[in-house]
């Protein structure tokens, strides 16, 4: 507290606000001091001294005042100056140009109007040229998706009209219809004995006999149709299962130079190893080549399995 109170006297002594006292030296004596008149002792009775810290202050406030003044002072010379170097560029512009165009500031001026206009319509077509190519790019887009949508819908009706034809699909856009089943039937000779009471005695009679399917061998009807826009060699397999899962028969439908949308039938007759009719089947395609030129690789085999009724 010491220390701060001997700053702040010296401050006082530097700006002259305290009397510098000489060392050694008395105060003059009362005798010697000069008289005042009783107003002036009033008047100094009635001002206070003036407070050496608020003194301070008020020179601190005038310093920050003179230092947003010359701050305020710096930017207009910033702004001037950034003025000043436009215009001077824009000037020695001007004396390019006139070094180049000649006396004529109207022809500088029309020059540059021209060039400004050209600018703006490199920049408009640069505009207009990318607008018209997003524009035509979302034209492709939406197309395509029409196609895409169209083509979907084409394929959605038309194998709606397979299926109601009775068509069902295969895969690789082949179609196999509705297949009918038959067992051939055989005679046997079957001895109907008779009991008559009367005469104690049995009775045969041996002209009767009875007719039974045969389930070894069946028949298989039904049609292919190649549903592609080409020619092509179509090749379908048939499997027939028991109730366990075991296959007892298998046949291959071979058909050569389909057209499209041409139904072809078939009839096949196969051995079945099983004394009773088939539980379940399944039809797949095989092969479905391009009759033209070099056959196509084989395609993997897609397959549909539906449960079978015979017919006898």
């Amino acid at each position: 507290m010491r220390s701060v109170v001997t700053i702040v006297v010296t401050l006082l002594l530097l700006f002259g606000v305290l009397p510098v006292k000489a060392s050694g030296q008395q105060p003059p004596p009362e005798q010697t001091r000069p008289t005042t008149s009783p107003q002036a002792d009033a008047r100094s009775e009635k001002e206070p001294e003036a407070d050496p810290l608020q003194l301070l202050l008020d020179e601190i406030q005038q310093l920050h005042a003179e230092i947003l003044t010359l701050r305020r002072q710096v930017a207009q010379a910033q702004m001037s100056s950034s003025q000043t170097k436009r215009e001077l560029a824009e000037l020695r512009l001007f004396i390019d140009d006139h070094h180049e165009f000649g006396q004529d500031f109207q022809q500088y001026k029309a020059v540059k109007a021209i060039a400004e206009r050209e600018a703006r319509e490199r920049h408009q077509a640069v505009v207009r040229d990318q607008r018209e190519a997003q524009q035509a790019e979302g034209q492709t887009r939406r197309q395509a998706a029409r196609a895409e949508r169209a083509q979907r819908e084409a394929q959605a009706r038309r194998l709606a009209d397979y299926r109601r034809a009775g068509f069902t699909p295969l895969g690789l856009d082949v179609y196999v219809g509705k297949m009918a089943y038959y067992y051939r039937s055989k005679n046997t000779t079957y001895y109907d004995v008779e009991y008559v009471p009367f005469l104690s005695g049995y009775f045969v009679d041996p002209e009767y006999r009875r007719a039974r399917p045969d389930f070894s061998s069946m028949t298989i009807s039904g049609s292919v149709l190649n549903a592609a826009d080409e020619v092509r060699n179509v090749g379908v397999a048939i499997t027939f299962f028991d109730e366990n899962g075991n296959q007892v028969g298998s046949e291959t439908i071979q058909i050569n130079n389909a057209r499209p949308n041409v139904p072809y039938p078939f009839t096949s007759t196969l051995t079945m190893a099983l004394n009773r009719p088939f539980s379940s089947s399944t039809t797949y395609v095989l092969y479905a080549d391009s009759a033209e030129g070099e056959p196509l690789p084989p395609p993997r085999p897609s397959t549909s399995s539906t449960s079978s009724s015979q017919g006898k």
